[in-house]
């Protein structure tokens, strides 16, 4: 064993020296020097250190390759000897170093040959590397991967379980929606009407928590990420006031909308959270307010030609939240009060608030006295739009409310008569224009015709799907069909399907059978300009809204036609062709929902399924949906008995068979109306 060297003693000032001996023996990495046939015949120090070996237990007959695992052995031959014979060096070759008093040691090795003048190899020269810190580094990499996956699989299948439970818990709160809607147009006494109310109330809350939950799992599962678009503040906040006005009216509140004249038109920034999180708040406020009024405001804080900082405030004079319980109001279904729960239904609104503006890095705040209100508020700072409109412009327009849809053009692209009839019921009544195109081919070419302002898009239909008409309108050469808005139409709410949407270039969508409300709020507030809510709205809605397939009951018809007569309103030219279309359509279906039961073609039976889907809703026929859902479920097997396959197409048929035969007998009954009413006048 090399003894230490002391340090020389030199004049004052002067750096010590150290000998090659010294930097040999206590390098921070291991050298060994063996003969060709891997005997070892010089180590230091560090390499001992390293191992537990005395040097003489090294040097006396001991081979490199006996310090190496069995697999470390087999590789030595194999490898890294016929490599360095071939090379006359090798580089980073890992190796496992077996230590004296157990365990291993991994090590990084590089080796070179020494040759003698006559170019034989006379020995090898080892420099060693500890990579013990690096492979637990890697061991902990690792598991972390491992965990995050183990992490991802356990949150999709969360998401999955939650889409799946909120879309079969949505089936029959659909259905209580839709029914409580049709029993309060009809008449009631006073305890029924009150009865009713609450029934309706309390439904629409679960709806709005089935919502919420979702929400609130695509956020912790980091499936909203910021997006930077143009969009008005003024537009979005009217849209929103407007899509709000309904419930307002309900509770007698006044709601007001103020925006600071500062505020610039146009700016850069995620219009659908903020419209989220506005939506949530101004919603929440009507809510908790009995009487009094409620306020939307945006006041700018700070500005300068390429930013602005506008403060967002919802201000209500509602029930409050004492001060003990404003700490965790923004936590997951916290509430204000004890009878909260009961009176206005679960507390994740706030978090989802919360953890929308925490994609900005942002924080909702908030002041609250009991019993005289409360006021959320929280500020953005957003680019300023490069081509931004004077605010004067936006304010001419917001004051004119009183006119509807009836400054908008609008493309209606749906190949189904049934929805068609229904959208045309009510943009008529709104005062739009509108066009109607059957496919998306026909979209694409439409657009490029005439101006729209905005296009309502179904996502299933033949020759050209609204995913890909989208795709094909978002690629044309000219800005303005990369601003156009575009809201799709679809009778889904699985989790992920935002994404899908956004990522084909969809604005917005709308769930089918839709909400009126819900429809003119999304048009208005995507369209180009503020608008009015449709007068009676509230009382407008379908009877059954996404999903509904009811479980059917011994009392309850098996259709009904009321909707129809209801949706006509009284004018019997428009409710024959409300049955001469729905009509055609059940033949055509006959026809479609055999051949694709007998070619065994669960995505034909699908395509007819979502074509009928508010036909079904319309006429409540829960017998025809429970048929329809047993075929669907022959087809998902792999193995059909063609005896049952035939035996749902009797079902089927037997369903829209007393479908067609009640609708033509409506069709009589009504234009011998008409003509009775001729022959009178």
């Amino acid at each position: 064993m090399a003894s230490r060297i002391p340090w020389p003693q030199g004049p004052p000032g002067t750096a010590p020296e150290e000998s090659a001996e010294e930097l040999y023996e206590q390098a921070p990495c291991g050298y060994f020097s063996t003969l060709p046939n891997g005997m070892l015949i010089r180590v230091n120090q560090t390499f001992l250190e390293w191992t537990g070996y005395e040097r003489d237990e090294l040097l006396e007959g001991r081979r490199f390759q006996d310090l190496l695992t069995v697999g470390g052995k087999i590789f030595h031959e194999t490898h890294y000897a016929p490599l360095l014979q071939l090379q006359g060096r090798v580089r980073e070759i890992n190796f496992e170093l077996l230590c004296k008093h157990g365990g291993s040691l991994p090590v990084l090795i590089n080796t070179v040959q020494k040759k003698d003048a006559t170019g034989r190899v006379v020995l090898h020269r080892t420099t060693a590397f500890s990579i013990t810190e690096r492979k637990n580094y890697e061991r902990e990499l690792l598991l972390a991967r491992k965990r995050a996956e183990q992490a991802e699989q356990v949150a999709r299948a969360r998401t999955d379980f939650l889409s799946i439970i909120s879309h079969e818990i949505r089936t029959p709160m659909n259905a209580i929606v839709g029914i409580s809607g049709l029993l309060r147009q009809t008449h009631l006494s006073p305890e029924q009407e009150k009865y009713v109310g609450i029934l309706q109330t309390s439904s629409e809350n679960l709806l709005d928590l089935l919502d919420n939950i979702l929400d609130i799992s695509k956020l912790e599962g980091g499936k909203r990420v910021l997006e930077e678009r143009r969009f008005n503040v003024r537009q979005l906040l009217h849209g929103i006031f407007y899509g709000l006005t309904a419930k307002a009216e309900e509770k007698k509140l006044a709601v007001h909308v103020v925006v600071d004249e500062g505020v610039p038109g146009w700016l850069l920034g995620e219009p659908v959270k903020l419209s989220q999180v506005l939506t949530h708040l101004l919603a929440n406020a009507i809510k908790f307010t009995d009487r009094g009024t409620v306020t939307l405001a945006a006041h700018v804080r700070e500005s300068s030609p390429e930013s602005v900082c506008i403060d967002f405030r919802v201000t209500d004079t509602g029930i409050g939240i004492p001060k003990p319980l404003q700490a965790t109001v923004f936590e997951e279904l916290s509430q204000p009060s004890d009878e909260a729960p009961q009176r206005y239904g679960s507390g994740l609104s706030l978090a989802i608030c919360q953890k929308l503006l925490g994609l900005y890095g942002r924080t909702l705040r908030l002041e609250s006295v009991p019993g005289e209100g409360s006021s959320f508020f929280f500020d953005l700072t957003l680019k300023v739009a490069a081509d931004s409109e004077p605010p004067e412009v936006h304010v001419a327009r917001n004051t004119a409310t009183s006119q509807g849809l009836r400054d908008m053009h609008l493309l209606v692209a749906e190949d189904n008569s049934v929805n068609v009839f229904v959208l045309s019921q009510y943009l008529r009544k709104w005062g739009a224009r509108f066009d109607v195109v059957e496919n998306g081919h026909e979209a694409v070419a439409k657009i490029q015709e005439a101006h729209y302002d905005l296009v309502l898009m179904d996502l299933q239909m033949p020759e050209l799907d609204g995913y890909d008409a989208t795709r094909a309108i978002r690629a044309l050469p000219e800005e303005q069909f990369r601003k156009l808005p575009i809201l799709a139409m679809t009778a889904s709410t699985r989790v992920g399907l935002e994404e899908r949407l956004t990522a084909a270039g969809f604005t917005d969508f709308v769930c089918k059978p839709f909400r009126p409300e819900e429809l003119f709020s999304k048009i208005s507030q995507r369209g180009a300009s503020s608008l009015s809510a449709p007068e009676d709205s509230r009382t407008a809605d379908l009877p059954i809204q996404e999903g509904a397939e009811v479980e059917p009951s011994p009392a309850r018809p098996r259709f009904s036609l009321d909707e129809f007569r209801r949706m006509a309103e009284g004018d019997d030219e428009a409710l024959r062709e409300f049955i001469t279309i729905t009509l055609t359509s059940a033949e055509q279906h006959k026809h479609a929902f055999q051949q694709a039961l007998e070619a065994g073609n669960l995505e034909a039976f699908d395509f007819q399924a979502h074509k009928i889907k508010m036909t079904v809703a319309l006429l409540q026929a829960h017998v025809l949906q429970d048929a329809l859902q047993q075929g669907r479920a022959l087809l998902a097997q792999q193995e059909r008995a063609p005896a049952l396959l035939q035996a749902s197409v009797r079902a089927i048929h037997t369903e829209l068979n007393a479908i067609i035969a009640a609708l033509r007998e409506d069709l009589r009954q009504t234009a011998a109306s008409v003509e009775a009413g001729t022959s009178e006048g």
